[in-house]
């Protein structure tokens, strides 16, 4: 779980991004760029330095974006629960193809 900061104030919505770097499980290359956390919170919200110190750790296996983003996403939903809830994985460079987004939402807009 991502290390979190309980808030007794209403906020419209909170939106991260994080740089990462990983190993594509399939084609054996790097790719990297940033993943964008965007939700909108009740109670608690992440607390930054432990949410990218997260989506390192993640990073580090093999995996592809699809993969990625949903790891980050079942990972930040577990630790708070948001309204609304967008992790976006844009993949600023590849040494196998071009630059592409991956995202995974739900909740209310």
């Amino acid at each position: 779980m991502i290390k979190t900061l309980t808030i007794k104030y209403p906020i419209s919505g909170t939106k991260i991004f994080l740089p990462f770097s990983a190993i594509c499980s399939v084609t054996d290359k790097e790719f990297g760029g940033d993943i964008i956390i965007e939700y909108y919170p009740k109670t608690k919200v992440l607390e930054y330095a432990d949410a990218e110190t997260a989506v390192n750790r993640t990073a580090k296996k093999k995996l592809t974006a699809e993969n990625l983003v949903y790891l980050v996403f079942s990972e930040v939903e577990k630790s708070i629960k948001p309204r609304h809830l967008k992790v976006l994985v844009e993949v600023k460079y590849s040494k196998a193809h071009k630059p592409v987004h991956v995202w995974l939402e739900k909740g209310k807009k």
